[in-house]
């Protein structure tokens, strides 16, 4: 009897297992087959043998199967072991090796997005650039309606050219996935957030708004919590943006109540980074620390988010410098130091960048080599190309000395007027230096030097806004002899002592009432007490004009009723 029940439970349980297989449908004609077999794709967690029971169908059928047979068992395998690991990386390897020798384009360009999504996902940047920019290269030379799910392959590329800083590439895919998605899918919600999202990258909040008001109605529609949740979050850094910081606060509460709730933690600890940043900003320090102890917790625990214990980071140095804590603050130094070597292959904002550089690099030889095949195929123009040639290069000749002509008499024109200034300038400093520089004869000097000041700006903004801009970019002398008419140090001392000399009594008592005023504070007193022009400071002190009058404020604020002593005596 009791063989009976374990054959019978063996029975059950093998059938369970069977139950549990991929299933081909073999009336469906080559793509359809694969996209429904790749759909059917579910996430075992760490049981790779029950994984590799769910795929075994696929090792038993033709080429294309297998190749998403072990594109697939690599996905599973690197979601197991939560990171890259030697089993993904052999089964990849597989997957791309039959790809390529099977000459089918649209499911290589599949093969390869997923290969490179899973370097990107597990921090590899420099590694998955490479891959996707193959992929990108055959997605230029196939139809897209022969890429083997192709709003995936899109998706995947636009979250990556994002991720390197590419934010218009990242768009454009993005809005290609966006007319291959399937209508009222999770998939096209992700996508439509995620296009949002880079608008806000670019500032451009109209469309950024428009984008996730789609997605946040979709996501409710569907009922997708997590994706609405990174759509709030998503709101949240809109209105952050916007200088909303307590609508940004609500938002992204609203995020962290669902995510942690749906135990999306990756989703959780993106809110609370940015959580933490909108805190910071609105001066929040208690609540922002809390936050970022528990988004440091998280982040250290993965060995792939060092780039998120870098973020975090920072902003605890912020923090530190808020509250001048100098430890902390040498402390976070060190630790950010660290890191940033640590992400040198990974994914630092300097790795990033050289990435999106290469990118770009990258896709311009590829679009250069297609425009070079195209050349190629038309040869019979070429004796027409070589005569148009021949003739553009005798315009281009005349052109060229022509423009250098001109060149010349601009030049010469740009050098007559510096040294028609520069020797006014020297006749005013010669004056100056030939009287006892009294405090009249500072007035006078500083006088005419807010007139130089003055023909100086006029010069520089016509000669920027004419063909003779390129001239002052190069030599910038105008602009060297605007610099030198600023108030030196060494000016400020002689001026000084002109200014105490003439009005000893008033800068006694100036220096004795009122003890805390720097050196910044004496000229503007100063030169206002000579009776300058807030723009006459300006142009003498080398500030805006916003400048002077926001010192002016803050000497009435710190003084009150006894600001305008500052001014009395004599």
């Amino acid at each position: 009897m009791k063989q009976i029940y374990i054959f019978i439970i063996l029975f059950f349980f093998s059938e369970n297992i069977f139950s549990q297989q991929i299933v081909i449908n073999r009336n469906q004609d080559s793509k359809k087959k694969m996209e429904s077999v790749i759909l059917q794709n579910k996430n075992f967690g760490k049981d790779t043998i029950a994984l590799k029971t769910f795929l075994a169908p696929l090792l038993k059928s033709d080429r294309d199967l297998k190749i998403i047979y072990y594109n697939l068992l690599a996905s599973g395998f690197a979601s197991a072991s939560e990171g890259l690991n030697s089993k993904s990386n052999q089964y990849f390897s597989k997957a791309l090796e039959l790809a390529k020798a099977k000459d089918n384009h649209g499911l290589e360009i599949w093969a390869l997005c997923n290969y490179a999504f899973y370097l990107y996902d597990y921090k590899k940047t420099s590694e998955a650039l490479q891959v996707y920019l193959d992929a990108d290269n055959k997605i230029r030379q196939t139809d897209a309606n022969d890429i083997v799910l192709p709003s995936d392959c899109f998706k995947k590329i636009g979250f990556f050219m994002g991720t390197i800083g590419d934010t218009s590439e990242a768009i454009d895919y993005l809005k290609k996935a966006e007319q291959f998605a399937e209508p009222d899918s999770k998939e096209l919600a992700s996508i439509q957030d995620n296009i949002g999202f880079y608008y806000l990258e670019l500032d451009q909040f109209d469309s950024a708004k428009n984008y996730l008001s789609k997605a946040g109605t979709l996501s409710k529609k569907i009922n997708d919590q997590i994706r609405y949740a990174k759509v709030l979050g998503n709101l949240g850094l809109l209105q952050f943006k916007n200088g909303n910081l307590d609508k940004a606060i609500q938002l992204l509460n609203q995020d962290l109540v669902i995510s942690k709730k749906l135990h999306s933690d990756y989703n959780t600890n993106y809110a609370r980074i940015l959580l933490s940043k909108i805190l910071i900003a609105k001066n929040q320090i208690a609540e922002a620390k809390k936050v970022l102890t528990e988004a440091g917790k998280f982040a250290e625990s993965k060995v792939h988010l060092k780039k998120d214990v870098f973020d975090i980071e920072q902003l605890n140095l912020k923090i530190a410098q808020k509250e001048n804590d100098t430890h902390q603050e040498l402390v976070s130094l060190r630790k950010l130091n660290i890191l940033d070597a640590e992400l040198i292959n990974s994914d630092s904002e300097k790795n990033l960048e050289r990435s999106n550089i290469l990118a770009q690099k990258e896709r311009y030889a590829s679009k250069l080599s297609l425009a070079n095949a195209q050349f190629e195929k038309e040869q019979l123009k070429n004796k027409a190309i070589v005569v148009v040639s021949a003739l553009l290069f005798f315009i281009i000749i005349l052109l060229i000395i022509f423009n250098r002509k001109q060149l010349k008499s601009k030049k010469d024109q740009y050098d007559k007027t510096v040294l028609k200034l520069e020797l006014e300038k020297i006749k005013s400093e010669q004056k100056l230096s030939e009287t006892n520089k009294t405090l009249s004869s500072y007035s006078t000097y500083l006088s005419e030097k807010n007139e130089q000041i003055e023909l100086l700006n006029k010069e520089l903004s016509k000669i920027r806004n004419s063909s003779s801009s390129s001239i002052e970019k190069e030599k910038q002398q105008l602009q060297k002899l605007l610099d030198s008419h600023l108030m030196t140090d060494e000016n400020w001392m002689n001026f000084k002592n002109a200014f105490q000399y003439e009005y000893p009594d008033y800068f006694q008592t100036l220096i004795r009432d009122f003890p805390d005023l720097t050196e910044s504070n004496l000229r503007i007193i100063t030169l206002m007490k000579l009776g300058l022009s807030n723009q006459e400071i300006s142009s003498l002190l080398g500030i805006t004009i916003e400048a002077v009058k926001k010192s002016k404020q803050r000497l009435r604020k710190r003084f009150g009723e006894k600001y305008e002593d500052l001014f009395l005596g004599n």
